[in-house]
């Protein structure tokens, strides 16, 4: 009966710490540092000094590059996933998008076409 009492208890630890711990680290790309990483905002730096960020919610999602920071060359670029996953969109600046029905459960935001892709929720 006492190693029932402290393999219940065990059990229940490993599910508190699991609960209170997030899901899993974030993946940073090679030279980039994450300044706000919430729920619905995501600012990053890339190595070459260029500041990046999305703003997301069910309903609307803006991509934006500081082209006044920095000195990539890369566009900012968005991926969209409501329905189903859509293609990039890329722009030298600002990316918008609309959900009317609010639809929008995620993006990814990256720097360059062959940049890390972060993922950001609502």
């Amino acid at each position: 009966m006492g190693k029932r009492i402290v393999t219940v208890l065990g059990i229940l630890a490993t599910a508190f710490m699991l609960a209170i711990t997030p899901a899993s680290a974030r993946t940073i790309g090679p030279g980039d540092t994450i300044y706000d990483d919430v729920p619905g905002h995501f600012y990053y730096e890339r190595s070459c000094e260029t500041y990046y960020s999305l703003t997301i919610s069910s309903t609307k999602a803006v991509a934006g590059k500081n082209i006044y920071s920095g000195h990539c060359a890369g566009h900012v670029w968005l991926r969209m996933m409501g329905d189903s996953l859509g293609e990039w969109s890329n722009d030298p600046t600002s990316i918008t998008r609309t959900s009317p029905k609010g639809k929008f459960r995620w993006a990814y935001i990256k720097g360059c076409a062959d940049c890390h892709a972060y993922i950001v929720y609502p």
